[in-house]
């Protein structure tokens, strides 16, 4: 089985400096780079953070062959209309590269920013299961009516030029039963990043027998409802503050083959920043590029991801 590497790039820092950030990823022939989507981040509240969507705009016209998307957006404080327009505008901007990563949405800043009471449980995830139904309808149909309890469209018109399939690849983040069945039912890539006692607040940790553990369990949920589980993609997003993957390359390659032994098709790092969080070396990620990616990943360097249609 092959794997697929890419990195998240926070967007913490001007553009002038992050460009080379995402110019470095493509060059370095990884196969997709993401960022996170949050109004102000944990571990940046009082720091320099910019928006997901301009950002990926700046990427899509600054890179030439890398995947992007989000990793992930949330219904804190998305709606669906609006978020697929601009992913749709993303994915034109790109060529063709984006994906749309989309998550329930966890506690702290981002969900109570706008002044609503932070939602319980089961809130949430009937808002995420909504949520991603509008999306993933929005991304397929010229025209949309919908009405739910927490989401609404009516005569939501996205891309006219809509035909079977989707329009691009849907991206969904899920560690339980019930956000698994979401990204079995919508889903093209299947997104875990582990677990945290508090979503939002702590950052979650992963390792490859958890991870393990996870797929086996989506591979269930993937038979009860009927999808064939080898036709989803699966991501693993490892961003682990102790025993990172990027401590070196030995550390990397033993994170990487266990992964792939889990049943995961793609690998996602943190791109290596100066200061904490991610704080790291570059020249380890360049010889994991050099040395490494060669062996994992198939196709040609300089060929774009293909994007993952499916039919209704």
């Amino acid at each position: 089985m092959t794997l697929r590497v890419g990195v998240v790039i926070l967007p913490a820092a001007c553009w002038s400096e992050a460009a080379a950030a995402w110019r470095t990823a493509d060059e370095l022939g990884f196969a997709h780079a993401w960022t996170y989507d949050h109004l102000a981040w944990r571990d940046l509240l009082d720091h320099r953070w910019y928006a997901a969507v301009p950002t990926l705009a700046a990427a899509a016209v600054t890179t030439r062959r890398i995947g992007l998307g989000t990793l992930v957006t949330s219904p804190n404080f998305r709606h669906p209309v609006p978020l697929v327009k601009e992913a749709l505008t993303l994915n034109d901007l790109s060529g063709g590269r984006f994906t749309l990563g989309i998550g329930s949405g966890a506690g702290g800043p981002d969900a109570t920013v706008l002044g609503r009471p932070e939602p319980g449980p089961a809130e949430r995830a009937e808002r995420f299961s909504e949520f991603t139904e509008l999306t993933d309808r929005l991304l397929r149909e010229p025209r949309v009516d919908f009405t739910g309890r927490h989401f609404h469209a009516r005569a939501a018109r996205t891309d006219p030029a809509n035909g079977p399939g989707r329009a691009l690849p849907l991206a969904v983040a899920a560690g339980g039963p019930a956000g698994m069945r979401v990204a079995a039912r919508h889903g093209d890539i299947w997104v875990s990043n582990g677990s945290s006692p508090q979503p939002g607040l702590i950052a979650p940790s992963v390792t490859p027998d958890l991870a393990a553990r996870q797929v086996r369990r989506l591979e269930e949920i993937c038979g009860e409802v009927g999808r064939p589980p080898g036709s989803l993609r699966r991501l693993v997003l490892d961003s682990n503050r102790t025993n990172p993957p990027l401590a070196s390359v030995d550390a990397f390659v033993e994170a990487a083959g266990r992964y792939q032994e889990a049943g995961f098709t793609d690998l996602v790092v943190p791109f290596p920043r100066q200061e904490p969080p991610y704080a790291g070396d570059l020249t380890v990620l360049e010889r994991i590029a050099s040395d490494v990616l060669p062996g994992l990943q198939e196709g040609p360097r300089d060929a774009p991801p293909p994007a993952q249609r499916r039919a209704p």
